[in-house]
């Protein structure tokens, strides 16, 4: 249970005692707007949220907005919302990579580097923007935050700055970089592996400048030590809105399975395309009617055609995901590559559906296999589990109850603020 007052002062109960804790004055700098809806930034609007809440901080955001879509008005109810700028991210590999070699020949960019003494490893400048500067410098002469909280593209802004900071990177990204490079057979691979290289020097050097930085799974935090045993990694998952993402009673499409993600970027589609071509041939042996549904925003040309399979359907962009996923059968998160926590999965349990994936899907996720959820790397046995799991309903209700107790206990955005809350306080206690 946790409580909240008004008198500038947090108090919250934890089993039998009742703390209280100051109010701290937080700056939080984002690439783009805080929203639940985008997952991306979706922890970054709950963290908001749920330490406003429960501990009555005093917030206030500065960010970049990539869309109208982005924007959301109840942020506002949490936080001072300083500033907000427009970013294009609707550009190609080659658009963002001429923009941030742009970006960081400009000279106002360089000097801000030489008079904090930065050095050149800060080549990754895609979100400079001299305006963006004058009022990061501004607030902070401003405000006096106690601390600074920014995810990893906005690291440039403050990373000399002598205030406790922490950054989320969410991922060790060169190791995302590293698996674009390794599936890539076209021209891009000579670009995804300079990046690869440019993003483990920039991670190795820049993240130590910071107290501490925040990863989702223990894997990323191992990745990111084999770098430098000077970050100061801590893991914290991502959680769920359990009240949002809950049962729903809608009358199940049977037999059908359900993947969900955003449809354009290269490893979602690596993904569906493994499951597509090496699994769903033997579920649609044992069960021809079968229905798979993929689901999910801006679906490129490969996965849109895919719908000529008639057992296929590609939704596109859905206002609503729980009530494909309330109607499904099972989830699958069929992922042979990635980094991080996945959202989806999280979700796709909390509304207590039975979950198979693989243990790149299952990465962060304090689940057990054949309890909370199905784990399989095999092809031939990611299939046998889910014809077994299609063949008995009371074994994919066990799995499904079982997933929503594991959210409900571990992984609601109440319990994650809660550990987010204690990182800040020790930060701040160490500095003193």
């Amino acid at each position: 249970m946790i409580e909240s007052l008004t008198t500038g002062r947090g108090k919250f109960i934890l089993g039998s005692l009742i703390i209280y804790e100051e109010q701290m004055k937080i700056l939080v700098l984002c690439h783009d707007f805080p929203s639940p809806y985008f997952s991306d930034t979706l922890p970054v609007f709950h963290t908001i949220k749920n330490l406003s809440i429960s501990f009555q901080h005093k917030i206030t955001l500065l960010s970049f907005i990539s869309g109208e879509d982005r924007f959301y008005p109840d942020l506002e109810r949490y936080c001072n919302v300083d500033a907000v700028l427009k970013v294009n991210r609707d550009m190609s590999f080659i658009d963002q990579l001429l923009l941030t070699v742009k970006n960081t020949i400009d000279i106002r960019n360089i000097i801000i580097k030489l008079r904090s003494n930065n050095s050149l490893v800060s080549l990754l400048d895609y979100y400079y923007d001299p305006y963006m500067a004058m009022k990061v410098s501004q607030v902070l002469a401003r405000e006096k935050p106690d601390i600074l909280y920014l995810t990893r593209p906005m690291a440039n802004y403050v990373q000399n700055i002598d205030i406790p900071k922490i950054i989320q990177p969410y991922d060790a990204v060169h190791e995302w970089h590293r698996q674009r490079y390794q599936h890539t057979n076209n021209y891009k691979k000579i670009l995804y592996l300079l990046t690869y290289l440019m993003t483990r020097h920039y991670e190795k050097n820049v993240y130590p400048k910071f107290d501490a930085c925040l990863v989702v799974t223990n894997e990323d935090k191992r990745l990111l030590n084999l770098l430098s045993p000077r970050i100061n990694t801590v893991v914290i998952p991502n959680g769920v809105d359990i009240e949002y993402f809950k049962p729903i009673n809608i009358k199940e499409v049977f037999p059908s399975i359900i993947y969900l993600s955003e449809m354009s970027g290269s490893m979602p589609v690596t993904n569906i395309l493994y499951f597509v071509n090496q699994i769903f041939p033997y579920i649609k042996k044992e069960f021809p009617r079968i229905t798979l549904y993929l689901v999910g925003r801006n679906p490129v040309k490969e996965v849109v055609n895919l719908a000529k399979d008639k057992s296929i359907i590609v939704t596109g962009y859905v206002d609503d995901v729980r009530e494909y996923l309330a109607k499904s059968s099972i989830f699958i998160a069929p992922m042979i590559m990635g980094t991080g926590i996945k959202n989806k999965v999280l979700e796709a349990m909390s509304m207590g559906k039975c979950v198979v994936t693989t243990s790149v899907g299952a990465q962060g996720i304090n689940g057990v296999h054949e309890k909370d959820l199905i784990i399989s790397d095999n092809p031939e046995e990611f299939s046998a589990w889910i014809i077994k799991l299609l063949k008995d309903r009371s074994l994919r209700n066990s799995l499904g109850n079982n997933a929503r107790e594991l959210i409900e206990k571990e992984y609601t955005w109440e319990k994650i603020a809660c550990s987010f809350d204690q990182l800040l306080r020790d930060i701040i206690i160490k500095q003193r």
